[in-house]
C-alpha cells in the first residue's frame, strides 16, 4: 500500500532547503488518526494548488497525537518550520479558516512520521493522473492506494543497481555543476544515507543534519549516481574529499594529502574506512583508485 496527501507548499520549500532530518513530521492540524498505513510504505507529497504534481516521498514510520509544542520539543525544523512559535501560529491558522476546532494555545496535532524523506526539483515533479493513480481535487486529506505503484518509477524513488559502476568518460575537468541542478540528488543522498546505515564512514558521526552523499569518482551526469560511486560523509570530510585533501586507498584505509595541516584531520591518516556490510552496494574499486590519482593531491608543493 501506499498514498498520497495534499502537501503544504511553505512545508515543503522549508525542508527542502535542507538538510533533512532523519524523521519528518508531516503534521496535521487536527488529529487524522491515519491507521491503515504500515511501517515503510510510501508516503507521496502531493503538492496543493497550483501545482497539484507529487514532488517527493518519506517511508512511513509511526502515527501519533500530541500537543503542538511537545512536537516541536521532538521534531524541531523536522516540522517543517523554523520555530514553535511559527508552528503554532501555522496550526491555529488552519484550525481558525476551517473552523475545525475551539481555538488553543497548544493545539493538539496529528504526526505521521516519516523516514528518509526525499525533496525533488521543481522539473523532477510527477502529476499521479499522468502515471494512473487518480487523485480528485475534492481529496483534502490523504488517499490509500492498493495499486502497483507506478510513481516510485516515475520519481526514480530508489536506485537498483543492476550492474557494477564504471567510470564514466568525460571526466577530469574542474568544472563544478551545482547540485541544484543535478537532478536525482535528494535519491541519491537517502540511499547513500541508508546503505551507510546513517553514520560517516569516515567519524563514524550519526549526526543527521551533517551527513551528506560524496560521489567517489566527481558527479558527470545521472549515472554518477551508482550506489558503487557513493559514500556518506559529514560535511566537513566531504569537502576535503571533493577538494583532494583526503582519499581512501585500495586497503580502504584513510590518505591524508601533506597540504592538509589540521591536527584533528591529520591523525586520522591510516584509520580505516567503514562500508557496507552488503558487496553489491560497497564502494567501487575502480572508483576509488579514480579519486586516488586524479584527484588526490599527494604532494606538498604540487
Amino acid at each position: 500500500m501506499f498514498a498520497i496527501a495534499p502537501t503544504d507548499l511553505d512545508w515543503f520549500d522549508r525542508l527542502k532547503t535542507g538538510p533533512v532530518p532523519r524523521l519528518v513530521n508531516f503534521w496535521t492540524p487536527t488529529p487524522w488518526n491515519v491507521r491503515r498505513l504500515t511501517v515503510n510504505d510510501r508516503f507521496y507529497f502531493l503538492l496543493k494548488h497550483p501545482i497539484r504534481k507529487v514532488g517527493g516521498y518519506g517511508n512511513f514510520d509511526s502515527y501519533v497525537e500530541m500537543p503542538a509544542e511537545d512536537a516541536w520539543e521532538k521534531f524541531g525544523i523536522g516540522n517543517g518550520l523554523d520555530s514553535k512559535e511559527d508552528l503554532i501560529a501555522k496550526v491555529r491558522n488552519f484550525t481558525a479558516r476551517r473552523s475545525l476546532a475551539t481555538l488553543s494555545g497548544n493545539p493538539r496535532i496529528g504526526c505521521i512520521l516519516l523516514r528518509e524523506a526525499v525533496f525533488l526539483n521543481d522539473d523532477e515533479f510527477v502529476a499521479p493522473d499522468n502515471v494512473g493513480h487518480l487523485f480528485p481535487r475534492q481529496v483534502v486529506k490523504l488517499k490509500y492506494f492498493n495499486d502497483v505503484d507506478l510513481l516510485a518509477p516515475a520519481l526514480g524513488a530508489s536506485i537498483l543497481a543492476k550492474t557494477p559502476f564504471t567510470l564514466i568518460a568525460g571526466t577530469g575537468t574542474k568544472k563544478q555543476v551545482s547540485r541544484k541542478d543535478r537532478k536525482g540528488q535528494a535519491v541519491f543522498r537517502q540511499v547513500i544515507l541508508r546503505n551507510y546505515g546513517h553514520r560517516c564512514c569516515i567519524t563514524g558521526s550519526t549526526q543527521e543534519e551533517l551527513l551528506e552523499a560524496a560521489h567517489i569518482q566527481p558527479y558527470v551526469d545521472s549515472r554518477s549516481d551508482h550506489p558503487q560511486n557513493g559514500l556518506c560523509m559529514r560535511a566537513d570530510i566531504h569537502r576535503l574529499f571533493d577538494s583532494g585533501l583526503i582519499t581512501i586507498d585500495s586497503s580502504l584505509q584513510l590518505q591524508v594529502s601533506p597540504k592538509l595541516k589540521d591536527v584533528e584531520y591529520v591523525k586520522m591518516k591510516g584509520q580505516p574506512v567503514t562500508v557496507p556490510a552488503l558487496i553489491e552496494v560497497r564502494p567501487s574499486a575502480k572508483a576509488l583508485e579514480y579519486h586516488h590519482d586524479q584527484v588526490f593531491r599527494p604532494k606538498v608543493n604540487a
